[in-house]
């Protein structure tokens, strides 16, 4: 072994800064995708809960007017109750959440509905689904 400076050999092995620098730029870049992936994941994770949440909704809402379609004078009863056009109230389970009901002939039977649940999704942009469907009178 040859003997450099003050007991330092040339063969020694090990790191140089320059290289540990590297690496931890390397490591650090990583590191960043990751949580940038993860963030997304999230996000999109909530999007689809929410989703699931304003169908669910919706699907209340069409529970409700065939129970209101069993009793009474059909479609008058289920109209009085739900206008056309109309919010349905009770819904506060996505923020900015509004539930609207809407008939393609009010008087018609079958009753052609439409429920669309509007809501902010992750709180940042407004976005809707809708649920359509045909009532009758329960007998």
């Amino acid at each position: 072994m040859k003997k450099l400076y003050r007991g330092i050999s040339i063969n020694e092995k090990g790191f140089t800064f320059v290289e540990l620098m590297i690496t931890m730029v390397v490591v650090v870049l990583v590191l960043l995708g990751f949580m940038g992936a993860n963030m997304r994941i999230q996000q999109a994770s909530e999007a689809a809960y929410q989703r699931t949440v304003a169908l669910q909704d919706a699907n209340r809402v069409i529970e409700l007017m065939r129970n209101a379609a069993a009793a009474g004078q059909f479609p008058g009863n289920v109209t009085a109750v739900y206008p056309n056009g109309g919010a349905a109230a009770g819904f506060a389970n996505l923020p900015g959440e509004r539930v609207v009901v809407a008939y393609a002939n009010p008087g018609a039977d079958p009753l052609d509905v439409t429920v669309t649940v509007s809501w902010a999704e992750n709180g940042i942009r407004n976005v809707n689904t809708a649920l359509r469907t045909y009532l009758t009178q329960r007998l």
